[in-house]
């Protein structure tokens, strides 16, 4: 039991639920009456390649760990290197044998997440700005796989998996801004730049705060055009945009240790409670 609580912890399972969720919410808003064999299989393969990748970045991640999240499994050695490996391993081939039952494109979207995972964990993260886009983009992909499990052509028209594409791309982009920030201090123990590194903590938190805007308002597009109601309104604009919107501000005047993780917490959250709006269309 003990090593299946720390399984549990080392592949960050609400990361990996969300993309299984983000999956199904995809295939939710593709089409008429889909059906849902393709996306569920497709969405359990999402939770395993997040996983096995989220296990990949922890063993790469030991050192800077040691400072910025010195709770993490590994760091504190309660699962050895060769268990963590061995799963990475397994959880991969698990996510790809899992896609096999599902269409070609499918497949394709899934092999293509492993290998994005892949070259973020051992290069593109330590690339500016190209780590925090590989990261939108994977967000996003968990929305179109839904969309491409249902159907291929419909998955890319409006209204559709493409909008919660979009907002996922930009609220993981912008909480991975806000992560730089958070863990400027161990990423400069192990040579790693990142954004806050080049251009200052406070002008990071300003060009967050300005794609925020820009999140903002391409949340309130689906309302404009008729395409989301009421509930859709009130949670996105009323319960996640103007929350969001002073927590952003806070960090910008006192971007502490405590605020910056709040601040990254809270852009979580409003990925889910947005995940229940989508729901509500």
């Amino acid at each position: 039991m003990a090593k299946l609580i720390e399984t549990i912890k080392i592949s960050r399972s609400i990361n990996c639920l969300m993309a299984l969720v983000g999956v199904l919410i995809g295939a939710y808003l593709t089409g008429d009456k889909p059906s849902y064999f393709f996306p569920f299989m497709a969405s359990l393969s999402a939770y395993f390649a997040c996983a096995a990748g989220n296990i990949v970045n922890d063993l790469l991640d030991i050192e800077a760990d040691r400072v910025n999240h010195p709770n993490r499994v590994l760091v504190q050695g309660t699962v050895s290197r060769k268990y963590a490996l061995f799963l990475a391993i397994l959880f991969n081939l698990i996510a790809i044998g899992i896609s096999l039952f599902t269409s070609p494109e499918v497949i394709m979207m899934v092999f293509s997440a492993i290998i994005l995972l892949l070259l973020y964990n051992f290069f593109l993260k330590k690339v500016i700005l190209v780590g925090n886009i590989i990261i939108g983009i994977l967000g996003a992909l968990t929305f179109l796989t839904g969309g491409v499990a249902v159907d291929i052509n419909q998955a890319f028209e409006l209204p559709g998996p493409i909008i919660p594409a979009v907002f996922s791309f930009l609220f993981h982009f912008i909480r991975e801004m806000i992560k730089d920030v958070e863990d400027i201090k161990g990423d400069q123990q192990v040579q790693i730049k990142t954004i806050p590194q080049i251009i200052g903590v406070r002008f990071t938190l300003w060009l967050a705060m300005l794609l925020f805007l820009i999140l903002f308002v391409l949340t309130i597009v689906p309302v404009w055009k008729g395409w989301f109601g009421t509930v859709y309104e009130i949670i996105t604009i009323y319960i996640i945009d103007i929350p969001l919107l002073v927590v952003l501000t806070i960090l910008l005047w006192q971007p502490d240790k405590k605020r910056l993780r709040i601040g990254s917490f809270s852009l979580k959250l409003g990925m889910a409670m947005g995940i229940i709006a989508l729901l509500a269309t």
